[in-house]
């Protein structure tokens, strides 16, 4: 970490540096003010090209030698560059020089430390009178302090966590134009060093010196056109107020589709009239919801920092710190950062926002997947102000879970059910039910599977299965869930619909193994229907998944295929209809996936969404059932009692009634 470096240096180091390049795999790492010689600035932007551009224009062969560190050394430096042998940051501080000059050598645990007053320039190595001192690690115990002391302080500068000092990466550099031409005669002046400083922030470089002038980089306020204190959304205006009320802590349960996102954004605009400087913090379990967030930010005038894109925990670290450092000085008075759960229960992203000076409020989006040990044993209690959202925050069999989310967050402040949301913000839907009985090999394996579940129930402790018993739960939900004949009931299903009018429709299949989903995609693709899945290999990729749902919402795409992913938190207001080929018996997967359908669309003009429900039975229920297979029919029969109780069509002729009385008549008869 020096303050100035020059290409020319590579001559005079030619002996040794070459010598390290060949025999070593690690880089050269530079940390180094933003002051270069204009060849310098060029050979450094030659070096963040292709490396066929690099390579060809530069080297015959890639073997840097002595001679050739010596006579080319600015080509070299691209080279090097290219080939991350070595890598530079540039150091920015407000109205100040980055001016170290210690040089670190490290093999195994042992360090080396050069420091004093040697640049890494040809003049520092070669023509100046400096003054060098030299720790080594392994002599006593207060050289090792030194040599420990400066490796702390350059792992703090690289990986950009000093507060006063902020580092960056060249091409971020490059891109920003911070690069400057300096002489010995002419020193950069306070104002240049924080116009560098300021472009970095973001803050106008014609601005001048940063303390004059502090700069409000986003402009947080309601957009004008929301209408949630009256009309079809006024609930979001309660649900804000009861928040409030409660401090600004708690949850609020609110059905899928009512408009969390912009409830709880509502509520962080009041929170922050009052609370300035704020950080606010919003958790989701997924990589498409995360994606939603940052999305739905926007018109709230925030820009949203999604750590999930930013890379590993050195970068996630980074980025927080220029938050934070954006805040302390002024150039911010809110910031908003989008992460996963599994981020938010991660040691390194607790401390770093831990030691932020300014308000911190929380928003914990399907609130009730923290319910975990890693969430529940490290709580961020250093967040003043916390809001869970979640249409279902009671986690189901899981008592001591949930009091603890409620001991954090607070309890629920506000509800909003469903029911409430049906005919209001959602749209009401039909519910058709369609028996797939099981066939005789399926009835024995799940005869069998059930059997093996009463042998061995005892290894139920505390109410939790063990790893044995819990794999005996998923194989007998799994038969049910992928039972040969749902493929084909659906196959007939399509065709009664016809193909030429299929049109914004989802189809759930199961997520405990490939076969159903691609049995599926076959049957679709044989009858020529348009169709995408969109599971976990598609979501994990930002653009796919965006271009995906376009093509549906643009009618480019008939059907989603679709396993989990879709069951939490994803807008797509365009689905009309749902094919459900297997669903769990955890309540909250119900709501949530009807809330996935009744969301409105003014668009495409959607009066009402229509579900169809497969239902996996015993073979010869009509004729009576041991207790084992009455206990299969009750399994089912709790999940279609639920979606008809808000049908339109359950006392219809085509309603699930009908259904639903055989289906007692087997469990109870």
């Amino acid at each position: 970490m020096v303050g100035f470096f020059s290409s020319e240096v590579l001559s005079s180091l030619a002996p040794g540096l070459a010598t390290y390049i060949a025999a070593s795999e690690n880089s050269f790492r530079l940390i180094i003010s933003p002051l270069l010689s204009a060849e310098d600035q060029a050979a450094i932007e030659d070096g963040l090209k292709s490396a066929e551009e690099v390579a060809d224009s530069i080297l015959e062969e890639l073997v840097v030698t002595e001679d050739l560190l010596q006579r080319h050394t600015l080509k070299c430096l691209s080279w090097l560059l290219r080939e991350r042998r070595i890598e530079i940051k540039l150091a920015l501080m407000k109205g100040a020089l980055f001016h170290p000059k210690v040089w670190l050598f490290e093999v195994n645990s042992d360090i080396v430390a050069a420091h004093g007053s040697s640049n890494v320039t040809y003049a520092g190595i070669r023509k100046n009178i400096e003054q060098i001192a030299i720790s080594k690690s392994w002599q006593d115990s207060n050289q090792r302090y030194i040599t420990d002391k400066l490796r702390y302080e350059f792992d703090c500068l690289w990986e950009d966590k000093d507060d006063n000092c902020m580092v960056i990466g060249l091409p971020e550099a490059v891109r920003l134009r911070l690069l400057r031409t300096y002489s010995s005669e002419t020193p950069p002046t306070e104002d240049e060093l924080n116009t560098l400083y300021g472009r970095a922030t973001g803050i106008a470089e014609e601005l001048g010196p940063l303390d004059l002038a502090p700069v409000q980089s986003v402009c947080f306020a309601i957009p004008s056109w929301l209408e949630y204190e009256e009309g079809p959304f006024e609930h979001q205006g309660r649900a804000v107020a009861a928040w409030s009320e409660a401090g600004y802590r708690g949850v609020l349960e609110m059905a899928t589709g009512s408009g969390k996102t912009i409830t709880s954004m509502i509520g962080a605009h009041r929170l922050y009239e009052e609370n300035k400087p704020l950080l606010i913090v919003i958790a989701a379990p997924y990589v498409p919801l995360i994606e939603q967030w940052c999305d739905e930010l926007v018109p709230f005038g925030l820009k949203p920092v999604n750590l999930t894109t930013t890379g590993g925990a050195a970068k996630r670290s980074s980025e927080l710190q220029k938050l934070k450092r954006r805040l302390r000085i002024g150039l911010s008075d809110v910031e908003a950062v989008v992460v996963s759960h599994d981020t938010l229960c991660t040691q390194e992203f607790l401390a770093a926002v831990d030691a932020f000076d300014s308000a911190r409020l929380l928003i914990a989006d399907e609130v009730h997947n923290l319910g975990r040990q890693s969430f529940i044993n490290n709580m961020p209690e250093f967040f003043e102000y916390r809001l869970g959202l979640s249409a279902t925050p009671i986690r189901q069999y899981d008592e001591e879970g949930t009091e603890a989310l409620f001991g954090f967050f607070g309890h629920v402040a506000f509800q909003f059910t469903l029911e409430e949301a049906i005919g209001r913000c959602l749209v009401e839907y039909d519910y058709y039910v369609h028996p797939v009985y099981l066939t005789d090999t399926e009835m024995g394996d799940w005869f069998d599977l059930t059997g093996k579940i009463k042998q061995n129930i005892w290894r139920s402790e505390g109410g939790e299965p063990d790893e044995y018993l819990a794999k005996l739960f998923r194989d007998r939900r799994a038969l049910l869930e992928t039972a040969s004949d749902k493929v084909s009931t659906l196959r007939d299903l399509l065709d009664k619909e016809g193909a030429g009018s299929f049109q914004h429709a989802l189809i759930y299949t199961s997520d405990k193994g490939p076969d159903q989903l691609q049995n599926v995609n076959r049957l679709l693709r044989d009858r020529n229907i348009l169709h995408h899945q969109l599971t976990a290999e598609e979501t994990a990729d930002r653009q796919r998944t965006k271009q995906i749902i376009m093509s549906f919402q643009n009618e480019e795409i008939q059907v989603l295929t679709a396993k989990r992913v879709l069951d939490e938190g994803v807008n797509i207001p365009q689905i009309c209809k749902a094919y459900i080929l297997a669903s769990t018996t955890v309540e909250r997967q119900w709501v949530q996936r009807r809330g996935r359908l009744l969301r409105a669309c003014k668009p495409i003009g959607k009066t009402h969404s229509v579900i169809h429900d497969l239902l996996a039975l015993p073979p010869g229920m009509e004729e009576g059932l041991d207790p084992d297979a009455r206990s299969l029919v009750l399994s089912e029969l709790r999940r279609v009692q639920e979606f008809a109780k808000l049908a339109r069509n359950a006392g219809q002729p085509d309603g699930s009634l009908a259904m639903i009385n055989k289906m007692v008549d087997a469990a109870y008869g």
